[in-house]
C-alpha cells in the first residue's frame, strides 16, 4: 500500500513537472514573440524618424541650408562623403608645424571630433605650393578635383602667389571666373565654398605692376 502511494505521489509530481514545463515553454515562446514584436516596433521607429530626418534636410527643401546641413544629409543618404580641398600655400599647410595644423587639417579633425553624423566624410587636399590662378588650370589641378567627383568644394583662392607673381587683374580675374565655370559645369550636384584668402603682414605694398594684395582681393570679390 506505502509502494502505490509512493508510486502515485511520484505520478503527480511528474504530471505537475511536465505541466509546469509546458506552461514555462509557452510563457519563453510568448515572452520571446512579444519581444521580437516589440524590437521591430522600434527599429520601424527608428527607420520612420531617419526617413523624416532625411526628408528635413533634403537640399531642394531648404535653399538657405547650412553647409554643415548639406553634409548631414549626404551622411544618411550615401556610404561616403568627400569633400575636395583647392588651393596654393594655405590650402596644402604651408607655413603650419605640420599638415594636421593647417587650416585644411583642422577644419577635418573639427568635423569628425564634434559631429559624430560626419563620421563618413572623406577629405582630399589639392593644395599645391606656389600655384597662381593660372597653374591651378594649366596644371590640370581642376580636373583632378573634379574627378574625386566631391559633394563639396572648398575652394581657396591662391591670390597671394597672383600678387607676388605680378599676374595681372585681368588674367586673374578671368583664372577665377574658369575655375569655377569648369567646376560648376563638371560638378552640377556639387556645393562649391570659395573661402577667404590668406592675410598678408602688409597688403599695401606693391608688385612690379604696382597692385597691392587689397587690388587682388576685391577682384575675387567680384567673381564671387
Amino acid at each position: 500500500m506505502k509502494k502505490y502511494g509512493l508510486l502515485f505521489m511520484a505520478g503527480i509530481c511528474l504530471v505537475v513537472f511536465v505541466f509546469g514545463h509546458l506552461h514555462w515553454k509557452n510563457m519563453s515562446q510568448a515572452a520571446g514573440i512579444e519581444g521580437k514584436k516589440a524590437e521591430e516596433r522600434i527599429k520601424e521607429e527608428e527607420k520612420e524618424d531617419r526617413e523624416a530626418l532625411i526628408q528635413s534636410l533634403k537640399p531642394e527643401n531648404n535653399k538657405q541650408q547650412s553647409l554643415i546641413d548639406y553634409l548631414h544629409y549626404k551622411s544618411l543618404t550615401q556610404n561616403k562623403v568627400i569633400v575636395s580641398l583647392l588651393g596654393s600655400n594655405g590650402t596644402s599647410g604651408t607655413g603650419a608645424s605640420n599638415s594636421s595644423n593647417s587650416w585644411a587639417g583642422r577644419l577635418e579633425k573639427s568635423l569628425r571630433s564634434e559631429r559624430d553624423e560626419l563620421e563618413t566624410l572623406g577629405f582630399i587636399n589639392h593644395g599645391h605650393e606656389g600655384y597662381t590662378t593660372n597653374d591651378l588650370l594649366e596644371g590640370k589641378k581642376i580636373d583632378a578635383v573634379i574627378h574625386d567627383n566631391p559633394d563639396l568644394v572648398i575652394f581657396e583662392p591662391p591670390l597671394i602667389n597672383n600678387q607676388y607673381q605680378s599676374i595681372s587683374l585681368e588674367q586673374t580675374e578671368k583664372d577665377l571666373k574658369n575655375i569655377m565655370s569648369k567646376l560648376q559645369k563638371e560638378l552640377p550636384n556639387a556645393k562649391i565654398l570659395i573661402i577667404s584668402p590668406n592675410p598678408v603682414a602688409n597688403n599695401k605694398t606693391e608688385n612690379s605692376l604696382e597692385l597691392n594684395y587689397l587690388d587682388y582681393i576685391k577682384v575675387s570679390e567680384r567673381v564671387i
